[in-house]
């Protein structure tokens, strides 16, 4: 495919704060990347059911079916999803250790941008 026709990548951002989901869209959104907010669990679940995602980027600790639904989902139904997936979290070292083997890699909230675009191209240039 020639570059200009190259679709754009797609990212699945779960998150329950929308500050953060306006910020991580901007942000991937000016690098070129499709972004599709959720703010549970079940409707990011939904989504990966019916669309490719290039990237999932999971918000571990949420009050309903958060990043740790979603994971546990995966683990079952499409486990080759969690190699294409970023926890994105503020949670204490011993909650993202549970998971860290599982997924791609972890950003610790607050991150510097440079840093999210660049786990971002890493993954989805490697799929």
């Amino acid at each position: 495919m020639l570059p200009f026709l190259k679709a754009k990548r797609r990212v699945l951002l779960l998150d329950d704060d929308p500050s953060m989901q306006r910020l991580v869209s901007k942000v991937l959104k000016g690098e070129g990347y499709r972004v599709d907010a959720f703010l549970t669990g079940r409707d990011a679940l939904r989504a990966i059911e019916g669309n490719d995602y290039d990237v999932l980027l999971l918000d571990l600790m949420m009050p309903h079916e958060g990043g740790i639904t979603v994971i546990r989902e995966l683990r079952t139904k499409k486990p080759e999803l969690l190699k294409r997936a970023l926890v994105l979290t503020a949670s204490p070292k011993s909650i993202i250790g549970a998971v860290k083997s599982e997924v791609a890699g972890v950003i610790q909230k607050p991150f510097e941008q440079a840093d999210l675009i660049d786990a971002v191209r890493r993954l989805s240039e490697s799929k």
